[in-house]
């Protein structure tokens, strides 16, 4: 009886350093196809990005629909990658039209253009400004189209001269800068 019960025991301390072995083994194999999957996985993505990522130097974009131009930016400089459609832009001013005249003209310290959509992102000491003088400041502004309304996000500052001055933390604008709706705290100043 007494040596059942030590083999039994033996027995028992056997599985368990086999499982423990077993255990280890899975482990360690796991870590190891991590790292080999890791390397690999760097390798193609850097291979991708870099056949499909371009530098550019004094940009210029322009948007045209039936023969008449709707926008233009310059930029300094652009980095385009053509895995998101995204150009990166730096130091860049542009101008809004429509029926072929300036309608405002905007710049900003950095910016985004998304070759798909369409939509410009200013950032950085943005200000736009129209050809009756009326000015928006802001943290970041949004353009997504001559019938789209422009978003303004961050310290937002509209000035109409010789009328009001608005500041609050977000706006909305009207395509056609008829009316805008300013949100957060706000503070009006009126001329008199």
């Amino acid at each position: 009886m007494a040596v059942k019960k030590i083999f039994k025991s033996l027995t028992h301390i056997l599985y368990a350093v086999l499982f423990g072995v077993i255990a280890l083994a899975c482990f360690g194999a796991f870590i190891y196809s991590g790292v080999i999957t890791k390397s690999f996985k760097h390798k193609i993505l850097d291979q991708t990005y870099a056949s499909k990522e371009a530098n550019i130097e004094n940009l210029l974009v322009t948007e045209t629909k039936d023969g008449q131009k709707l926008w233009e930016l310059f930029a300094d400089k652009g980095i385009y990658a053509e895995v998101n459609g995204i150009v990166l832009l730096e130091s860049l001013i542009g101008n809004i039209y429509e029926d072929n005249k300036v309608k405002a003209s905007f710049k900003a310290d950095k910016g985004t253009y998304n070759s798909e959509t369409k939509q410009i992102i200013l950032y950085d000491n943005v200000i736009m400004v129209y050809v009756d003088g009326t000015s928006i400041k802001t943290d970041r502004l949004k353009y997504s189209g001559k019938h789209e309304d422009i978003i303004a996000e961050g310290n937002v500052k509209i000035e109409k001269p010789n009328e009001v001055i608005v500041m609050g933390s977000n706006a909305v604008l009207s395509g056609d800068h008829k009316k805008f709706d300013i949100k957060g705290r706000t503070e009006t100043h009126f001329y008199l």
